[in-house]
């Protein structure tokens, strides 16, 4: 017997009001043994919007019996509906595993894809502003790698059998389901990596321009020093004998010129602009 209920509707599940209190206080990602019975609760993941949550569900277990609780009573029910005709009864919360992983290679593939391209942005066009795109990457990456991280304790708990609620098929495709999980965990930190490796060369480019933004106001700044030198000096409030000259100003314009011009000369053949 499978019945579906909401939150709302827990005290009309006809389960004894010391079991209902201790599922309510079951956290995120849970499985307990109980004597007789197992709790299940989880928290269901929208692979098209990764950032938003499809829902809660919390799933009363016993032999022949299954009530479940969820935020998402009306799509719980048409999905346990659909399992029912697929599976037989035994197998209906292995279906039930099984569709919480459904749709997950389309949500790899578009990761994989945003990062390829974003690191041949990078490469190729020297792309400068990927700040959101690389922040966008890993917080998708960091709930997947929690929702992987939550089925795998789920399903290590789940093998145990302590109550004997599945039988040795059940629990060979619980095992099977529980290895098809730890590739997908592993394949979100490979992403998780490839989005690490993004970031840094990223902030190795940024580092590149920055050193090269430097590296020309310290050339112009060299080239120029000479000139405030010569400032400083004829600014000096003394009397010189460069003031009674004729061709004063005009010998230290060309002075001041040839300073730059031999700057400019002196950093080109260094090859440092």
């Amino acid at each position: 017997m499978i019945k579906i209920l909401s939150y709302e509707e827990m005290e009309q599940s006809g389960l004894p009001l010391d079991i209902l209190e201790e599922m309510r206080r079951f956290s995120y990602a849970r499985y307990d043994s109980f004597d007789g019975f197992d709790c299940i609760s989880l928290e269901m993941l929208d692979y098209e919007n990764l950032l938003l949550s499809k829902g809660s569900v919390l799933i009363y277990l016993e032999k022949e019996r299954i009530v479940c609780f969820t935020s998402r009573k009306e799509e719980i029910s048409n999905l346990f509906t659909e399992l029912q005709e697929k599976f037989p009864p035994e197998r209906v919360i292995y279906g039930f595993f099984e569709e919480l992983t459904k749709g997950d290679e389309i949500a790899f593939d578009t990761i994989e894809k945003e990062t390829m391209e974003l690191e041949q942005a990078l490469i190729a066009t020297g792309k400068r502003d990927c700040v959101s795109e690389i922040i966008s990457l890993r917080k998708r990456l960091m709930v997947l790698k929690k929702y992987y991280e939550q089925l795998l304790n789920v399903l290590d708990i789940l093998i145990q059998n302590e109550n004997e609620l599945f039988d040795g098929k059940n629990i060979k495709s619980f095992k099977m389901l529980y290895r098809r999980t730890e590739r997908r965990f592993q394949n979100v930190l490979n992403l998780r990596e490839s989005v690490t490796q993004v970031r840094e060369s990223y902030e190795a480019e940024v580092d590149i321009s920055l050193n090269t933004t430097m590296k020309i106001f310290t050339v112009v700044t060299t080239i120029f020093l000479p000139l405030t030198l010569i400032v400083g000096w004829y600014g000096m409030n003394f009397d010189m004998p460069e003031y009674d000259w004729s061709h004063g100003y005009s010998f230290v314009t060309v002075v001041s010129v040839v300073f730059v011009v031999a700057g400019i000369l002196f950093f080109r053949k260094k090859k440092w602009f």
